[in-house]
């Protein structure tokens, strides 16, 4: 890979990153409690990185997959809060780390079949 597209490739996850974060940023201002906006960031960004991630199989190139996934969906998601709540046991942290990954099973299992089936394949 040359220099170039590591640039560029870079800048794109580094764009991304700073926009997933500031959107992360604005749910936990939207949602106070820690708990709540950590769930639902991570869970839009599953959902979305889902999607994605046919979306970009199918239509997409290199650009706009680093934008999207490694630095959008990236700079959104938290599972760092997730591990740091877990470990709050006195305000049921296990719970809240089975909240996580179960929701975000569910998300896939939704979102994967019906993004493989609007989103034709490039032809």
């Amino acid at each position: 890979m040359s220099q170039a597209v590591n640039v560029r490739s870079i800048s794109l996850v580094s764009l991304g990153g700073v926009l997933g974060s500031l959107l992360r940023f604005l749910i936990g201002e939207i949602f106070t409690n820690s708990r709540t906006s950590t769930l639902i960031a991570n869970l839009f960004g599953v959902g979305l990185a889902t999607f994605l991630l046919v979306l970009i199989e199918r239509r997409g190139n290199a650009d706009l997959r680093h934008f999207l996934l490694p630095g959008f969906c990236a700079g959104l998601t938290t599972f760092s809060a997730v591990t740091a709540q877990a470990l709050e046991p006195q305000d049921g942290g296990l719970l809240f780390l089975a909240h996580n990954l179960i929701f975000s099973l569910m998300i896939v299992v939704i979102v994967l079949p019906l993004a493989r089936r609007i989103i034709p394949v490039r032809s």
